[in-house]
């Protein structure tokens, strides 16, 4: 009996004090287990090089394509060559006319002959050979008509001539003075071909944009590329449409997701994360505020449909208790023109056929999207290579 109670004793001092080691740790995994952090969406490292991929390739495109400025020197050598033209016209030689001539050396050694001896002699020697030159009598007067006329210009010449009785017979080259009449219409002058402005644009984009679900106070980086044609209607008005790939990226409070579907959690997430792949296909209308040589600015507004090819919804919770983690739905959601856009377009035009532009946009949404029905927009800014197409001539 002794023994037995020795026993109860035993057992009753160790229960009311007992020896446990105590370790701090041990406390701390167990409160990260009750409330644990939620997890920090780490950005796809594949968007990070994409982005840095279409910068770098934009700024090659705009160093390489650089304009040419060798206009002004053109234009220059143009008005050279058109002031040495004009200089050597007939026009513009008159006052040469004023001058008075030197001393011309005569055939017979007399270096003494004035020109008004000369034109005498000429004319001498041209009545004296008439008829054995075979010349009619309109062409002799023809000569003599240009003689007087040289005659009258040095008429106030003051020099005294020296006559000489010694005369050289002219001699004439034989000339052939038959023309052709034109028989037909004149062949008309073709007009000027000039390169028109071309009314279709083909660009390359990539949008990096900041999702968000309407409410939930956070946003998650994500994006889109693709390709997008743009038809000038008027000089300042133009309609655009096209085709993106875009990646729709976000978090949320779970009491913003509500999907049509009959299922219950047993234990409500906290958060839900949503990462889902999209075909962006815009229709915009763009007005031109402002046109320059080199740089415009344009305003545009439009609606977009979002086909949605894959949506992946991923649970947190709250406590030690883990449901179910992860849903995904493919090829289900389709919203035709469910999303508003505006924005603010600023291009750079690097030669005739090729420009770059910055465009901050917005994408407001008009209806719910997805299988979880969020309220999902964006806020970005879309960079673009623009190039002209198709290019009419007059």
């Amino acid at each position: 009996m002794k023994e037995g109670k020795d026993i109860d004793k035993l057992f009753k001092d160790g229960l009311e004090n007992p020896d446990l080691p105590f370790n701090d740790l041990d406390w701390d995994n167990l409160e990260e287990r009750l409330h644990p952090t939620p997890k920090r969406r780490i950005v796809p490292l594949i968007w990070l090089t994409a982005v840095a991929g279409i910068a770098a390739m934009l700024l090659v495109v705009f160093l390489l394509a650089k304009p040419s400025d060798n206009e002004k020197e053109v234009k220059a050598v143009i008005k050279k060559d058109q002031r040495k033209q004009n200089s050597n016209k007939p026009e513009n030689n008159t006052d040469n006319l004023t001058e008075v001539p030197t001393k011309q050396n005569d055939s017979t050694g007399n270096g003494d002959l004035s020109p008004l001896v000369l034109n005498a002699k000429s004319i001498a020697d041209t009545n004296k050979q008439e008829h054995a030159i075979g010349y009619g009598h309109k062409t002799i007067q023809k000569v003599a008509g240009t003689t007087d006329v040289k005659s009258n210009i040095l008429a106030n010449v003051g020099y005294k001539p020296e006559l000489n009785s010694k005369t050289d017979l002219v001699t004439f080259k034989d000339q052939d003075l038959t023309t052709t009449i034109a028989v037909g219409k004149p062949e008309q002058i073709k007009a000027l071909v000039l390169k028109k402005k071309s009314r279709f644009v083909l660009s390359i984009l990539a949008a990096p944009d900041l999702t968000s679900v309407q409410k939930s106070g956070t946003s998650s980086l994500s994006g889109s590329f693709g390709v997008e044609a743009t038809y000038a209607v008027t000089k300042r008005i133009s309609i655009t449409t096209g085709a993106a790939y875009a990646k729709k990226i976000y978090d949320s409070d779970f009491s913003l997701y509500k999907p049509n579907s009959t299922y219950v959690f047993n234990v409500t997430p906290s958060n839900i994360h949503a990462n889902c792949d999209v075909i962006d296909i815009p229709i915009n209308v763009n007005y031109k505020v402002f046109d320059g040589r080199r740089n415009s600015i344009s305003v545009s507004i439009g609606l977009s449909s979002y086909l949605m090819l894959k949506e992946k919804y991923s649970y947190s919770y709250n406590g030690a208790y883990q449901g179910p983690q992860n849903y995904e739905v493919r090829n289900q959601n389709q919203h035709y023109l469910g999303i508003a856009n505006v924005g603010v377009e600023f291009q750079h035009k690097i030669n005739n056929n090729l420009s770059i532009s910055a465009k901050p946009f917005m994408k407001i949404p008009l209806t719910d999207i997805g299988y979880g029905n969020a309220r999902l927009s964006s806020t970005g800014v879309a960079v673009s290579v623009n190039m002209n197409l198709f290019g009419k001539k007059n």
